[in-house]
């Protein structure tokens, strides 16, 4: 039996001038693309007409998504980040100003709520405040 080769789909042209259009957007240098690219490639080349269509995709999808924040965080950040903001928004029906940070943390540091300020809780103790806050709305609406 012989080898079986990979046939890979060239880059389009109309991709190639998305990717250019992103670099001049996103203020990326040829340099720092060039290195996106050997990376991408695993050093194969480090030019966009020599990549792939799934690899021009790919960094396509890349660059636009390195853009945005929460692509920058974890998976466990952007938990710490939804349970915060649960903690926050059962806070506000509570009555408690939101946008000013110490009432937030003289609220939480009420040992029968947190005990700590916000920042300090961890996933678990974030988890334990919801649910307490939810019980005290919960009985204040009986």
């Amino acid at each position: 039996m012989g080898q079986k080769k990979s046939i890979r789909r060239p880059i389009s042209t109309g991709l190639i001038g998305h990717l250019h259009g992103l670099y001049a957007r996103y203020g990326l240098d040829e340099e720092t693309r060039r290195g996106m690219i050997l990376d991408l490639t695993k050093g194969r080349t480090d030019s966009t007409r020599d990549l792939t269509y799934s690899e021009g995709q790919y960094l396509s999808g890349y660059i636009q998504g390195a853009a945005h924040e929460n692509r920058d965080l974890s998976v466990g950040e952007r938990g710490i980040k939804r349970q915060r903001s649960g903690v926050l928004v059962r806070l506000q029906k509570l009555g408690i100003d939101t946008t000013d940070w110490d009432s937030v943390n003289a609220c939480l540091c009420d040992k029968r709520i947190a005990g700590k300020p916000l920042y300090k809780l961890d996933s678990e103790e974030l988890q334990a405040v919801i649910r307490r806050l939810e019980q005290i709305l919960k009985t204040r609406d009986q």
